[in-house]
């Protein structure tokens, strides 16, 4: 394992660790909003409060520079899974919050999740910005890249309106619906990240500067709409259980970026069974850290 490699995983953990953290503070602010606000002025309530803010800023500051140097360091394909190690995170705060201990179902997912990690960085399996360069040129890459990024687009917007007409579980799934913007962010990183330089610098063809400002819109529409979707999400339950259920489209998705849209070929043999054996963890592991039913809501 290169000190190259070592510094992706590294940086992935320490945004997943950075985002969780500004999850916390942001529930925090929506547990501790006036009824009525909730109603009225939610969103101008919550810009105005200092709580969320910071929280904004540790998740989509801190977190996005992290998330930003982690892709190009190591790839789409990892840094999701990697990034999960901020789950133990919300599990500890959440308990802080509520006054309780872990019980027996969150240690073994801490575990489960930490072997996921591990059996993750194993895998190798890393997208460097000059491989997406170069397949992005390519034809068939540009169709299944469209494809990709249309199913995901689809998916989520029917699971969104069904959740809207959902009266019970409304946030479990809206929580799920709210996989799909930070899955698609999590792809199109990769081709910004690839044509970035050499747009910025000025040498960048017309297809390439078009694929740039695509990619720009994409990320900023799909993390504005992310962020205002898992706020309504906290408002019918608990972070918790909202963030391991947006888990499963975040973990699912990276192994089609790896294996179907750049068709790559994997250092080893092993590397797949990896991927998928430690994505699996970290979706079981996600799952038993969001059981806890205490009223996270009731906090004041």
């Amino acid at each position: 394992m290169s000190l190259h490699y070592a510094l992706g995983v590294a940086t992935a953990v320490f945004c997943g660790v950075c985002m969780q953290s500004g999850i916390l503070l942001q529930k925090k602010a929506v547990n501790d909003m006036a009824p009525e606000d909730r109603v009225q002025r939610f969103l101008k309530t919550l810009l105005r409060d200092r709580r969320w803010l910071a929280g904004l800023g540790l998740e989509y500051g801190i977190g996005t520079c992290a998330f930003m140097v982690a892709q190009a360091l190591i790839g789409p394909a990892l840094v999701p899974g990697l990034m999960a190690a901020g789950l133990v995170v919300l599990a500890v705060g959440s308990v802080r919050l509520i006054g309780e201990s872990l019980d027996f179902s969150e240690v073994v997912g801490i575990v489960l999740l930490i072997a996921g990690i591990v059996l993750l960085g194993l895998s190798e399996l890393e997208i460097s910005v000059d491989v997406v360069r170069e397949r992005l040129g390519d034809p068939g890459t540009a169709t299944r890249v469209a494809v990709l990024t249309v199913s995901l687009f689809v998916l989520w917007a029917a699971t969104h309106l069904q959740a809207m007409r959902l009266s019970r579980r409304k946030g479990i799934v809206m929580a799920f619906s709210n996989g799909f913007p930070f899955a698609i962010s999590n792809f199109w990183i990769s081709p910004l990240l690839a044509v970035g330089a050499v747009v910025l610098a000025g040498d960048g063809s017309w297809g390439q500067t078009g694929l740039f400002v695509l990619a720009s819109v994409i990320l900023v529409s799909c993390n504005v709409l992310g962020i205002r979707q898992t706020n309504e999400a906290f408002k019918w339950a608990q972070a918790s259980n909202v963030i391991p259920v947006q888990q499963l489209s975040v973990q699912v998705t990276p192994v089609f970026f790896y294996f179907y849209v750049y068709a790559l070929e994997p250092p080893r043999a092993a590397s797949g069974v990896l991927i998928v054996a430690g994505a699996a963890l970290v979706v079981v592991a996600a799952f038993l850290l969001g059981r806890r039913q205490a009223e996270v809501e009731q906090i004041h």
